[in-house]
């Protein structure tokens, strides 16, 4: 599928995208669908740890290190929906309007900017709380990929607004993409939603409109275009192009 992919990372590819697929095929009823997705996590799991273990031994990302939560994170909608759901059933009611607040403020600030002056911005992830991801286990595709062999590289990459220091790890990052492009394009191969979004953005709309999910549901386009990442073309496939360029 991607040139850059090893044959052992296109295998995994196809296999996880083919599983996800035929699982949202058969899904009849709508309240299972974004339990199926969920369940396609775990693929990241077992992707990570079947990798060389040189590579799982050079991840230097632990509690704290919170570098990568300060830059925008594209996601599609069924992302979005996993995170509010975690959140609707974990956070508390306080807890739950003081989210809706931030996550105003960071759709507010991303509104009308590109991606390198959202950068720019250096917002903290409206769901990062001391350093930490608030829903770890709901957290976002792009998220679960990600992994260093330097967190201080990471921040220093941040204060420069660019990666001008590699921090990806080689056996690992391609297992993860892999992982995180098939799940992607079976959600785009059974009719859903396949648009990037902004996180943050998208998370808000979701928190208050609740036909977002209903739209979904439908196949239709979940969120409005002010919720879409900054680089997106309509051509509606660009959420999966862009990852795919992170090899290039």
């Amino acid at each position: 599928m991607c040139a850059a992919f090893s044959p052992e990372e296109d295998i995994l590819f196809e296999k996880t995208g083919a599983t996800v697929l035929k699982r949202l095929r058969k899904t009849r009823n709508p309240a299972d669908l974004l339990s199926v997705l969920r369940s396609a996590h775990k693929d990241f799991e077992r992707a990570f740890a079947s990798a060389p273990s040189p590579a799982r031994e050079a991840v230097a990302c632990q509690a704290g290190c919170d570098a990568c939560c300060h830059v925008p994170v594209g996601v599609q909608a069924h992302e979005v929906f996993i995170a509010a759901q975690h959140v609707q059933t974990h956070f508390s009611p306080v807890e739950l309007d003081e989210l809706i607040a931030r996550a105003a403020a960071h759709r507010d600030a991303f509104d009308g900017r590109s991606n390198p002056e959202r950068t720019a911005l250096k917002k903290p992830c409206v769901l990062l709380r001391e350093g930490n991801c608030s829903i770890y286990e709901a957290r976002p595709e792009a998220c679960r990929s990600h992994h260093s062999n330097n967190a201080a590289a990471c921040r220093t990459n941040l204060q420069l607004e660019r990666e001008d220091i590699d921090v990806y790890i080689p056996g690992l990052r391609g297992r993860m993409f892999a992982v995180m492009l098939a799940i992607d394009q079976a959600v785009v191969e059974a009719g859903f939603d396949g648009r990037a979004y902004d996180f943050g953005s998208a998370l808000h709309e979701a928190l208050t409109d609740s036909l977002c999910a209903v739209r979904w549901i439908q196949r239709q386009p979940a969120f409005p275009d002010s919720c879409r990442e900054a680089s997106e073309d309509d051509d509606g496939d660009s959420g999966l192009m862009q990852a795919e360029g992170y090899f290039q």
